[in-house]
C-alpha cells in the first residue's frame, strides 16, 4: 500500500490568506475568497503564503508522518520504505 501525505494547515485556522487552501489549491488551481483578493495578489505572494502560512514545518510534518506510519504498521502488515 502506498500513502501520499499532503501536509497543510486547516484553512479556517490560517489568518490573512486570501485564497482557499484545499487540495486543488495545493495542486495549482487557486480559488480566491474575493474578487479584491484576486485583483491584488501575484504569483510570488501566493507562493510565499503557501510556504509560510499553509505548509507544516519540517518538524510537524516529520512527527505527523511517523505517527501515521506507526498507526498503519500496527493495523496492517507491511514494511516501511525509506
Amino acid at each position: 500500500m502506498t500513502l501520499y501525505i499532503i501536509p497543510r494547515k486547516f484553512d479556517l485556522l490560517i489568518e490573512n490568506v486570501p485564497f482557499f487552501t484545499s487540495f486543488e489549491s495545493l495542486c495549482g488551481f487557486i480559488k480566491f475568497k474575493s474578487q479584491d483578493a484576486f485583483d491584488s495578489v501575484d504569483f510570488e505572494t501566493v507562493a510565499s503564503q503557501l510556504k509560510e502560512d499553509v505548509s507544516l514545518s519540517e518538524e510537524d510534518f516529520g512527527r505527523m508522518k511517523q505517527e501515521l506510519v506507526t498507526k498503519f504498521m500496527k493495523e496492517y502488515e507491511g514494511a516501511e520504505m525509506q
